[in-house]
């Protein structure tokens, strides 16, 4: 039987849960302590099951827990906070294959990207010298004389006239051909009459032009290697700006010697140089002595265990080492730089010591060689992942041995959509459609690595995107994309800037994707990617994180 006491007991009870649920509510709520918490955000973690996020919170430069947005907000208590606005956020984009000092190196010399003629490179060349009287070196890069109404290779003879005391050397945009003066030639101490293995230096009735190609242009190698300090220095931390800028936390630049790598070491222990650098060793006997000795560098923000060697040259100077002839330069085959025997070489070292071999190989008869080279020492397939740079002009029969020997591509799209206009004149119609070949490439390893080879290219990644799924340029040319059939998927594009570039580099435990545990590098873009050409032309970077801190 019921009793007036029934009811104040109830509400005594109830009273009590409340409380519980109370306390126990309030010991949940900012319960744990985070660095950062970044909400309001469309989060594409670029993991396996592809998530999407509205939040995450970083403690310590590393991703604590992403989730939805209340769950992030009411579990941490975060110094800062970062509102993304509703905009989307992958992970930091990386540079697969660049040239990261020698695009800061380029921003110290005379600027010849976009010239329209030999005349307009000489005028630049003019005010620069003016601007920076003197007797040292006049340093150029960037002509492309596919670019000219005249397309004639130039030659030294108004720079003799110019500079007849100070030596001037004019780099084509790829490096791999150069203009120098008699005065450069002599600095030097050149021999025209010398005899290089894989170069070129032209000649006109026995007497140099001052056209160089390939190893010829290498002679040059120690001016770059020769600069000092504070040159140095200016030059990473000018690259670094440019690359947070565009979203990039982390390139691959593609030959470095010692000494540049103990600079950017020193850097980044000191707090200036915050990006992430695989740096991959020049092909060097000092190099890979010093190298074979110390052994591989593995730190937060340095990774050095690969070797960058060169097979040939470029197709845009004709150094690219092709099977059949050139079509527009009968009986040319190209340039091999090095003898199978010294690619057979480097290969056992790297092996021997751990290293990866990465490859610079843009003619099909260079990749031909390469892959035989590769198949001798790997034997079959692996986990080393070496690479081949470029793999521009394949044969189809030589594409299944990528995953025969378990080689990764690397790619630059860039070069699909900047080479397309001119490529078919030097290759024909037959061997263009085995060129440039990205999805044919992806499907034989199931990944590639994407990057943009800048400063032979733009820096931007977002142009790298554009070139792969689109493929075009950034003025929309050509119309309908050049050999659309090997356009790239967009969600394979973004993995090829992400996490399949971190898995080139021997990275993706702790980058590439943001997944708990893992390193809080991270790019805020106005909208997703996509397919939608018109939204990404208008999409922008907004913000660049590196190990939870704001860079940009």
């Amino acid at each position: 039987m019921a009793t007036v006491v029934d009811p104040f007991i109830r509400m005594i009870k109830n009273i009590a849960s409340a409380l519980v649920i109370a306390v126990s509510l309030s010991a949940c709520y900012h319960s744990q302590e985070a660095d950062l918490v970044v909400h309001n955000a469309r989060i594409h973690g670029m993991d396996e099951s592809g998530t999407t996020h509205q939040a995450m919170a970083i403690r310590d430069g590393r991703i604590v827990e992403l989730g939805p947005e209340r769950q992030i907000l009411n579990r941490y208590a975060a110094e800062k906070k970062f509102d993304a606005g509703g905009r989307t956020i992958y992970p930091g984009f990386i540079d697969g294959h660049c040239h990261f000092f020698g695009y800061g190196l380029n921003k110290q010399k005379v600027d010849l990207s976009g010239t329209g003629s030999w005349n307009e490179v000489i005028e630049r060349t003019k005010a620069f010298a003016a601007a920076n009287p003197g007797d040292g070196w006049l340093l150029g890069r960037g002509w492309d004389q596919n670019d000219w109404a005249d397309k004639t290779l130039p030659d030294n003879t108004i720079l003799n006239t110019l500079f007849p005391d100070r030596p001037v050397l004019l780099q084509r945009i790829d490096g791999h051909a150069a203009v120098v003066n008699q005065a450069a030639m002599e600095r030097v101490g050149l021999d025209p009459k010398a005899t290089i293995e894989g170069g070129l230096m032209v000649l006109h009735e026995g007497k140099p032009t001052g056209l160089l190609v390939d190893n010829a242009v290498a002679v040059f190698q120690k001016i770059f290697d020769d600069a000092d300090d504070a040159t140095k220095r200016k030059a990473l931390l000018d690259a670094q700006a440019d690359c947070f800028a565009v979203g990039l936390t982390m390139v691959c630049d593609a030959g470095l010697d010692v000494g540049t790598i103990d600079l950017i070491r020193a850097m980044q222990h000191e707090g200036t140089l915050k990006i992430r650098v695989y740096a991959m060793v020049a092909d060097a006997p000092g190099n890979l002595d010093h190298f074979a000795k110390g052994g591989a560098i593995a730190e937060d923000r340095l990774k050095v265990r690969s070797v960058k060697v060169y097979a040939d040259g470029a197709l845009g100077s004709h150094g690219a080492l092709l099977k059949q002839p050139y079509s527009d330069q009968p009986g040319h085959h190209g340039l091999q730089l090095a003898s199978r025997e010294h690619f057979l070489e480097v290969a056992n070292w790297c092996k021997q010591h751990g290293f990866q071999m990465n490859t610079h190989c843009i003619g099909d008869s260079a990749n031909a060689l390469l892959l035989g080279v590769y198949g001798e020492v790997l034997g079959g397939t692996n986990d080393l992942r070496w690479r081949i740079e470029h793999a521009q002009v394949l044969s189809p029969e030589d594409r299944p041995k990528f995953g025969a020997f378990s080689i990764i591509p690397s790619v630059q799209p860039t070069h699909a959509t900047s080479d397309g206009p001119w490529a078919e004149k030097r290759l024909g119609a037959e061997r263009i459609e085995h060129a440039y070949a990205y999805e044919d490439l992806r499907k034989t390893m199931g990944l590639l690595a994407l990057g943009t080879d800048f400063p032979v290219e733009g820096i931007d990644p977002l142009q790298t995107y554009r070139s792969a799924v689109f493929r075009t340029d950034a003025k929309g040319e050509p119309a309908g994309g050049y050999h659309p059939k090997n356009a790239l998927k967009a969600e394979d594009a973004l993995r090829g800037m992400t996490i399949w570039n971190a898995i080139a580099a021997f990275w993706e435990q702790d980058l590439g994707s943001l997944e708990a545990g893992k390193r809080a590098d991270f790019v805020v873009l106005d909208a997703d990617l996509g397919t939608d050409l018109p939204l990404f032309d208008r999409n922008r970077v907004r913000a660049t994180f590196v190990n939870g801190e704001q860079v940009y």
